[in-house]
């Protein structure tokens, strides 16, 4: 592994950790276990390193969800599997990640959304492939289902208003992303996900 990919990956998992607010270069480069010169000599600033983790990071997780779906018996299978991983993710990372983003950085925030079409694009492909397997309803208009699916998703990064409920973030996305799978399901899906849900349990 080079510098700049030890790095990355260090920073990475940092920046998932305390988010983009609280991480500094000095934090990156006792965690890199390398000198500040070392760490400027490869990434000019905090913005630049920030940006390169996010790329990295959405590089990674194309090619996980990928691996997913290839190995997947249907989709609705695999999208319950991109469901725990990314519910794994989500505990293990700053919930305020995306707010602080768009708020310090707003043109790496402009960037993740150009990268987000390309995600609803795929979500819909994945949904038109259920809706050949049986589980999901045939009416449905995939592009504009995908579409609401990211818009709700995003809405769950606005923390503060999930807190007026007194609701727990990680429960709210259960509910946002198994009841989104039910939603526009057949009953066959929603029996599949129930029978997943309760396997996993």
């Amino acid at each position: 592994m080079s510098t700049q990919d030890h790095i990355i990956s260090e920073a990475g998992k940092l920046l998932s950790r305390v988010g983009p607010q609280s991480m500094t270069m000095d934090m990156v480069a006792r965690n890199c276990g390398i000198s500040k010169r070392t760490l400027y000599e490869n990434f000019p600033d905090k913005r630049t390193l920030i940006k390169e983790c996010i790329d990295a990071d959405h590089r990674k997780q194309s090619q996980e969800v990928k691996a997913i779906f290839a190995s997947a018996p249907n989709c609705y299978d695999g999208l319950f599997q991109v469901y725990v991983r990314v519910r794994t993710y989500l505990q293990e990372s700053s919930m305020n990640f995306v707010d602080e983003i768009k708020r310090l950085y707003p043109e790496i925030f402009a960037h993740q959304q150009e990268q987000e079409k390309q995600f609803v694009q795929g979500l819909s492909n994945v949904l038109r492939k259920a809706q050949d397997e049986g589980h999901v309803i045939k009416s449905i208009n995939t592009d504009i289902a995908a579409f609401l699916f990211l818009s709700t998703m995003r809405n769950l990064h606005r923390s503060d208003r999930i807190k007026d409920y007194e609701f727990k973030d990680i429960e709210v996305f259960d509910g946002a992303f198994l009841n989104f799978l039910r939603g526009i399901a057949t009953l066959e899906g929603i029996d599949y996900i129930d029978t997943l849900v309760k396997q996993r349990k």
